[in-house]
């Protein structure tokens, strides 16, 4: 481990120079609760936020750069896309995903050897039925299951290399106020903006993993200060739940009639029907989700009625 790397102290010793502390993506959906979390975590850490521009709304604490000076920990945030946006654009995703990896990693090189946390997706499994560990094999079946792959396997050579003390979470389905996409809050939009039946892609028979940014963010730091190097973590709730379901909530949360949910029965190219992810490697570094979807869901659908 290098010196300065983040230890299960949860800290720097008496008299050593403060934990740097780096989140690249720190303005998007996930940054902002991770370095809260780090804030909370990790107090007497420097937190340093890697930006294109200076955020319209700085989080207090928080220093944002465009350049990058170095750091002891780096959470790989930055990114995005998904499984449609990747089929319209699949040179594009790779490159958001693992060209900016590898830019981040040739970084490093030059300004001193790290722990990398990257934030990957499930997506990597493609479709597995039943439970899934991360010794599963790594069958993507879209663009962005691809991408993702590719900035793992750079950070493992990297780690494999020497270069970098690299860590891989792999991330369910993330829901939380402040998002602008995705099913929780395509749901929630629809839900504050009519009172007619919620309609739900597919055959509302598909299961997913949701897990709340706040359990996210705190699972990320524990990789980070307790991870193994070149482990992989499925970081989810461990409570699977089909898209029915979560469509009935959403509805009892904006106060309509949860069983007024309509499916077009159409599969998504590219999604997985039954999709089981196991969290007990996460659970070995002390780790659990606390949020419960049916409280947590409330969050995003009054959120949604806020914005709209």
């Amino acid at each position: 481990m290098p010196p300065g790397s983040p230890s299960a102290e949860f800290g720097p010793m008496k008299d050593q120079p403060a934990l740097r502390v780096c989140v690249t993506g720190p303005t998007g959906f996930l940054g902002p609760y991770l370095l809260r979390e780090l804030r909370r975590a990790l107090p007497g850490a420097r937190l340093v936020g890697l930006v294109r521009r200076a955020p319209a709304e700085p989080l207090p604490d928080v220093e944002y750069t465009t350049a990058f000076e170095g750091a002891d920990l780096v959470f790989h945030l930055a990114g995005g896309g998904g499984v449609e946006t990747s089929w319209r654009d699949p040179k594009g995703d790779l490159l958001l995903n693992a060209g900016s990896t590898l830019d981040l990693l040739q970084l490093l090189e030059r300004t001193g050897r790290a722990t990398v946390v990257l934030a990957s997706s499930m997506a990597v499994y493609g479709e597995v039925d039943g439970t899934v560990r991360e010794d599963e094999p790594l069958r993507p079946i879209s663009p962005y299951g691809v991408s993702k792959l590719a900035a793992e396997r750079y950070v493992q050579a990297y780690a494999r290399a020497g270069r970098v003390d690299g860590r891989i979470a792999r991330i369910g389905n993330l829901y939380g106020p402040g998002q602008r996409r995705l099913v929780i809050f395509d749901l929630a939009r629809q839900a504050v903006a009519s009172r007619g039946p919620l309609r739900l892609r597919g055959s509302g028979t598909e299961v997913r993993d949701f897990v709340h940014a706040t359990d996210v963010a705190q699972a990320l730091v524990a990789i980070g200060l307790r991870g193994e190097d070149s482990g992989a973590y499925n970081v989810g709730s461990g409570a699977p739940v089909t898209l029915r379901r979560v469509a009935e909530l959403v509805a009892t949360a904006a106060g309509l009639d949860p069983a007024a949910v309509e499916t077009d029965g159409m599969p998504d190219t590219g999604k997985v029907g039954v999709f089981l992810p196991s969290t007990e490697r996460l659970a070995s570094l002390g780790v659990r989700a606390a949020m419960p979807l049916e409280r947590g869901i409330q969050e995003p659908v009054s959120w949604a009625r806020s914005v709209s």
